[in-house]
């Protein structure tokens, strides 16, 4: 198939589809007529690529799960799945903290509003009564 058919099924540009195989990340493409033309695998391995540029991985991470014979190396793709789900977890429990203390920020400054303190920060630091009771 043609590029602009694997652009159509994949949903990526042609311009994205040169550059996977350019870094690598499709094996060389064979040519009729001057054409590229692709098979199924190279459809599935572009929709593979866009899922995981979805996911936030990089073509370089793509790229290192590509093995010396062209296919794909699982076990790999597993790791990599699993360490990006941990740091993903992490970064939730992170937004989760920030989310909790952005709640008591609010709460805190809800209760200056209701003591009257409707001036600048300053002045409420100056007197030294900033903090909610």
């Amino acid at each position: 198939m043609r590029i602009s058919e694997v652009a159509r099924r994949s949903g990526a540009s042609q311009k994205a589809i040169r550059l996977y195989e350019a870094r690598g990340l499709l094996a060389a493409v064979p040519r009729i007529n001057r054409y590229r033309d692709y098979n199924e695998q190279d459809l599935n391995l572009v929709l593979l690529i866009r899922q995981a540029l979805a996911l936030g991985f990089r073509l370089a991470d793509v790229a290192a799960l590509r093995r010396d014979d062209g296919g794909i190396d699982w076990p790999r793709v597993q790791a990599l799945l699993a360490d990006r789900q941990q740091a993903v977890r992490a970064e939730t429990q992170r937004l989760q903290q920030l989310d909790a203390a952005l709640t008591r920020l609010r709460a805190e400054v809800v209760v200056l509003i209701g003591q009257g303190h409707t001036g600048p920060l300053e002045a409420c630091m100056a007197a030294g009564d900033c903090r909610a009771a």
